[in-house]
Parts: structure tokens; sequence; C-alpha cells
């Protein structure tokens, strides 16, 4: 009887969470093609839907040049970046928590936000362009890369990385980056709004070209992490749980990190810094499903796509003919949303499965 009762509430369980995961995945197409209609130029849903069948090779009308243009080479391209964006975020959150064990953990605290700040920085400040558009892109991904790679040797013991000298050698490198973009900041004060624009987030611009480039590093990076989720939560429970059954700690780790570097430092790359996604939405997952990761990355991903894509929304509606920078709004969302979920967390462990 109680064996019947337990493959009773074991079905129901997974079956919500199957329901809610649907639910979710049907939300983030709303938010998409919602997003399409919202900007300076308000076209329809019956028209966004048309120029979608058109893409498709479907013909479901006329439809105006310019309405198309619009829609196909401006909104698009800049809603499916904001998707990337927040889904790398999402995943990126998720791993590094586990790796860590610290719930207030993020892609961030690797370096990749101070490495790529750099990159950007040095670039505008020194006026670099032979990459032309790709110029500030490249360098904020490979100094990304640069910096997250000096704090993983730099926190090397006989063979090992410990997660809290990971951190703290983090810290120290990202302050150290920080500092630096401080002082180029004041010898070129002129540069100062393009740069804190850089800083705070921005996904205005974003094109095919740059989507193309990132998009497809966000869904291999984010499909291998999530089939990995059987190493990360056993480091979830310990280095010393997951060699006790059979997980090669350092490599799982080594190779985690690795591919939330390159996903982060790709995503950053397009968008500059935006925060709270990768802090907010592991914990909001594991809340919904529990503490496996075989639901939390996938989820952390729909939602931080999701959540990305409606800020984005904001910043285009809340001032007339202005694009305000995306990372304000995350920030203004996220910090109470996050401060609400630290009062759930606080009353209960949700690591476990």
């Amino acid at each position: 009887m109680f064996r019947s009762a337990k493959v009773i509430e074991s079905i129901e369980r997974h079956g919500w969470r199957q329901t809610f995961f649907l639910l979710s995945i049907i939300a983030f197409f709303l938010s998409f093609t919602t997003s399409l209609s919202i900007g300076p130029v308000n076209i329809s849903t019956l028209i966004i839907l048309k120029s979608i069948g058109e893409q498709m090779g479907l013909k479901l009308g006329t439809i105006r040049t310019s309405d198309y243009i619009i829609i196909t080479q401006l909104r698009e391209p800049e809603i499916l970046g904001a998707a990337a964006v927040g889904a790398a975020l999402g995943v990126g959150g998720a791993v590094i928590q586990s790796i860590f064990r610290n719930p207030i953990s993020e892609p961030y605290i690797t370096g990749v936000s101070s490495g790529a700040t750099l990159g950007a920085v040095i670039a505008i400040v020194f006026g670099i362009t032979f990459l032309g558009i790709f110029t500030l892109p490249i360098f904020a991904f490979m100094f990304s890369i640069l910096v997250v790679s000096t704090v993983y040797f730099l926190s090397m013991r006989k063979g090992r990385t410990p997660p809290v000298v990971f951190l703290l050698t983090g810290i120290a490198i990202s302050l150290f980056a920080t500092s630096f973009v401080a002082l180029l900041l004041y010898s070129k004060p002129a540069l100062e709004n393009r740069i804190f624009y850089w800083i705070l987030g921005s996904l205005s611009g974003i094109s095919w070209t740059e989507d193309l480039l990132v998009v497809p590093v966000v869904v291999i990076t984010s499909i291998i992490l999530g089939s990995m989720y059987k190493q990360l939560n056993a480091l979830q429970m310990g280095e010393v749980h997951a060699r006790s059954v059979g997980v090669n700690a350092e490599r799982s780790k080594i190779i985690a990190i690795a591919l939330t570097t390159v996903a982060v430092s790709a995503a950053v790359s397009i968008s500059g810094l935006i925060g709270f996604v990768g802090l907010i939405f592991p914990h909001v997952s594991r809340l919904l499903y529990g503490g496996s990761n075989k639901y939390v990355i996938p989820s952390s991903a729909i939602l931080g796509a999701t959540f990305l894509i409606l800020c984005n929304d904001i910043a285009h509606s809340i001032i007339r003919s202005e694009v305000i920078p995306i990372g304000i709004i995350t920030g203004l969302i996220g910090v109470p949303f996050f401060m609400l979920l630290m009062m759930k967390i606080s009353n209960r462990g949700y690591y476990s499965a």
C-alpha cells in the first residue's frame, strides 16, 4: 500500500513538472511573438503572423515592405538575442551555483563580467576598429575568456581548484580588472556615456550576423551542460561525495566552467552587462522543480530567456522614443524579486532532488 502511494505521488509530481515546463515554453513563444509588436511603430498581431509565415515560405496575405523589414530585420534579431543572452545567463547561474554550492553565486563571479568590461573599454578608449563592427564584441569575448582562465590557474592547488579559493580569486581578479577600467574611464572622460551604456547593458541594434554567431554557441553549450546534470548533481553535494559515486570532480568542474564561460562570454559580448538573470532564475527553477539539474538547467534557460525578452519590452516602452539600458530594468525588478525569493528559500532547502 505504501509503495503504491509513493508511485502515484511520483507520477503526479513528474506530471506537474511536465505541465509547468510546457506552460513555460508556451509563455516563451507568446512573449517572443508579442514583443514583435512593441516599438515606435505599432504593428498588429495579424501582420506579425503574416511576416512569420512569409519567412517560412507561406503566403498568408499581403504585407507592407516597411512592416516586413521592421519585423524581420530590426525586431526579430534583437528579441532572439535577448532570448539567447537570458538563456545563457540562466544556465550559467544554475551551473555555477551547483559547482560552488553557493546560492548567491552567478556566472559573473568567475570574472566573466569584469573581463568583458575590460576588453570592451580597451576597444572603446583606444579606438580599436580593425575588426569593424565585431571589434567590441570580440574584445569583450577574448578578455572574458582570458580573465576566467587566469582565475582558474591562479586558483589551482595541487592539481585541484578548491571552490572557496576559486571564488576568492575571482573576486580579487575582478576588482583588479574593475580598477583598470576605472583608470581608463578617468583618462578618457569624453567616452563615459558610451562606456556606461555598454556597462549597463543594451540589446538595441543586435543584428542577424551577431545572432548567427552567438545563438549556436549558447544552444550547443546549454545542451552539453544539460547532459551533464548527473555530474553537476553530484558536485552540488560536495566534491568528496562526487568522487565517492565515481565522478571525476575536477574534470567535470573544468568542462562545466569552460562551457559556461564560453556561453556567457559570447552572450555578454553582444549585450553588455546584464545582472540578476543568472542569480534569480536558478533559484526559481529549484523552488519549482527541486534540486536536480535535469530540470533546473532547461527551466533556467527558458525562464531567463522569457524574463529578458519582457525586460527588453519594458526598456522600449517606459519612455517614448527612448530605449533604457536593459540592465537598469533587470536591476529594478531583480532586487525586490530576489529579496522575496530569499525569504522563501530561507525556510526550505532546495538542493535536494
